[in-house]
């Protein structure tokens, strides 16, 4: 069956016929698909890379990205592009239709002045942070021949919060910090600051966009405790250590400044964010990214197991 290759906006209804049978776990709908994508300010349709069967029906789509606008906090990716969506319907695999689409997609980014191409560490609207080792590993292997290198494989992980319990040692080292000065906050207006400043100095990326959205969202409403903080001082002497966020049951990002780690203020957090969600009447929580270092030093007593593992991957454009 003959396939046309074009740039073209895939319709939300399009995209979730076409990429939620594909993508079953990030369960990719009309309303996730127009939030994440079209809304996206770096979308562009020339890098919506399109296949169409003989019906004008939709069969496989790639979607690339090349950052128009700055990451706030972040530092410069102008040199790389990012493809954050790539799908086939399994009735027109291994007709060489995926091949084109990564032609096309790679073409944009080219033309974009982009000299590598990343699957697929695009903040802020990726679905996931690379290709599921254990789902796709068919289009991994693909990649893999089409010039990609396995830059990483970071880990998602999931505990459930019926049984939720904070260690003995966890509490005690809480009551040690409160001696120390050290105490813990929801957010409130008057760390409003202190917090923005925390995550502009302390981690650079999407941190600073995730406070001021949550932030502003619990200023209209929202349940404080999605955001906690770490807070030392008061006044103009009020500083940050530490933070932890959660939507839903999504946890996270959670971090601790760097001179103030080891002292298990990472451990308060997180359980004082677990226990937010459970309070929520969440039934588990989850996480997209981590390392498996960092599993085994934090997440693991939590009871956080893999659920998922991601392969990011590289290539550089001739």
């Amino acid at each position: 069956m003959s396939v046309r290759i074009l740039a073209r906006n895939l319709l939300p209804k399009e995209a979730a016929e076409l990429l939620g049978p594909v993508f079953l776990a990030e369960a990719v709908t009309e309303a996730k698909f127009a939030r994440q994508v079209l809304l996206d300010p770096n979308y562009r349709t020339e890098g919506s890379i399109v296949a169409l069967d003989s019906g004008g029906e939709p069969v496989g789509f790639c979607l690339a990205i090349a950052r128009q606008v700055a990451l706030e906090n972040a530092p410069s990716d102008a040199d790389r592009g990012y493809i954050t969506l790539f799908a086939v319907r399994p009735s027109n695999r291994q007709q060489g239709t995926g091949s084109k689409l990564l032609e096309g997609a790679e073409d944009y980014l080219r033309g974009s002045g982009r000299t590598i191409s990343m699957i697929s560490p695009y903040a802020p609207g990726y679905f996931f942070p690379g290709v599921d080792v254990s789902q796709h590993a068919v289009g991994l292997d693909f990649l893999l021949r089409r010039g990609y290198e396995v830059t990483v494989r970071p880990l998602s992980m999931q505990t459930s919060l019926w049984a939720l319990r904070v260690p003995e040692w966890v509490i005690e080292r809480e009551k040690e910090h409160a001696s120390a000065g050290i105490r813990y906050e929801t957010f409130s207006p008057e760390i409003t600051l202190p917090l923005l400043r925390f995550a502009q100095t302390e981690f650079s990326g999407d941190w600073v966009r995730v406070v001021r959205e949550t932030g502003t969202r619990i200023l209209h409403g929202d349940r404080a405790d999605r955001l906690i903080a770490a807070v030392e001082g008061g006044g103009s002497e009020t500083r940050v250590i530490g933070f932890s966020h959660w939507e839903g049951e999504r946890f996270g990002p959670i971090g601790v400044a760097e001179g103030q780690r080891g002292k298990g203020i990472g451990q308060v957090l997180m359980y004082r964010t677990l226990r937010a969600q459970h309070s929520a009447g969440l039934r588990a929580a989850w996480f997209l990214w981590t390392d498996d270092r960092t599993a085994e030093r934090i997440y693991n007593e939590a009871g956080f197991r893999e659920i998922r593992r991601f392969a990011i991957l590289r290539k550089k454009l001739s």
